[in-house]
């Protein structure tokens, strides 16, 4: 995966997986995927998949880290999210509908409002960090890896862990968009 944060705007790059993706649909996710045997790092799979994903332009990246690898038990796999920084004057952009439904960049201010934070539950018992924006409602994974990133950034502000939130239709693998598409 690849957290790329833009210097000038302090935003990061989202992802929205479609719908119609047989795994983790509806989701939001950073850009990112499976290592292939043209990766020889797993920067190399992270800028290639930013690339294939969104459009990114690799030239105008400065990978600053990379956190440490996590295992995500829903899909049985091990993730590490690289961490990059860019001056955000690039255009990102669904470039594979099929893979991607929507990008969309989010201000770490609007990540780190106590406004915006809550727990969710899931139907499996899971519980866990979200994110609930205008226009996205974060959780999983993603919604991990971007409160680890709110607090080794120094971005991070307290905020009611005891908000539980349900995870809205369409963002838990539904097949269809939700009758609205806004997020309360």
């Amino acid at each position: 995966m690849l957290a790329l944060i833009s210097e000038g705007d302090n935003d990061i790059v989202l992802t929205r997986r479609p719908l119609t993706l047989r795994h983790h649909a509806g989701q939001v996710a950073l850009p990112g995927g499976r290592a292939e045997d043209v990766d020889q790092t797993i920067v190399d799979t992270a800028l290639r998949e930013a690339r294939e994903e969104v459009g990114l332009d690799e030239r105008l990246v400065t990978v600053r880290g990379v956190l440490p690898t996590a295992h995500v038990a829903a899909s049985s796999s091990d993730v590490t999210t690289v961490v990059a920084t860019w001056d955000g004057t690039g255009t990102v952009g669904v470039v594979d509908p099929a893979e991607v439904a929507l990008v969309q960049r989010v201000r770490l201010a609007d990540l780190a409002n106590p406004a915006a934070r809550a727990t969710t539950r899931h139907r499996s018992g899971y519980r866990g960090p979200a994110f609930v924006l205008p226009s996205l409602f974060v959780w999983g994974f993603t919604a991990h890896v971007l409160d680890a990133l709110l607090d080794r950034g120094g971005w991070s502000r307290p905020w009611d862990r005891e908000r539980i939130v349900e995870i809205p239709e369409g963002y838990v693998g539904a097949r269809r968009l939700p009758e609205r598409t806004d997020i309360p």
